[in-house]
């Protein structure tokens, strides 16, 4: 799942980890993401990408991995993305977390 308001970013980032056999769900806010992850069905979810930083945060700019999907919140943040990110930084970033070739 990738969580991003930016839905030009959203459809991008989709689309570049299609043509990788990646299957990809996305979020366009915290609410939606969460409300995603609550839905009571058999969907899960090997990474989960979250914007550091969405509208009324100082925060930088990056995208995040959580994995496995925490029910806390995480202490520190070990894996990002910095945006701007190239095709190829987001595959291996991606392929890389869930261990695919």
């Amino acid at each position: 799942m990738i969580v991003d308001e930016e839905t030009d970013l959203l459809k991008q980032v989709k689309a570049m980890l299609k043509k990788e056999d990646v299957e990809v769900v996305t979020a366009s806010n915290s609410r939606e993401a969460l409300d995603r992850l609550k839905e009571d069905n058999e969907e899960t979810f090997d990474l989960i990408l979250v914007k550091t930083r969405m509208p009324g945060s100082t925060e930088t700019t990056a995208l995040f991995c959580m994995k496995p999907i925490l029910k806390k919140r995480p202490s520190g943040i070990e894996n990002f993305l910095e945006k701007p990110f190239t095709k190829d930084e987001l595959v291996e970033f991606v392929k890389e977390k869930i261990n695919l070739p």
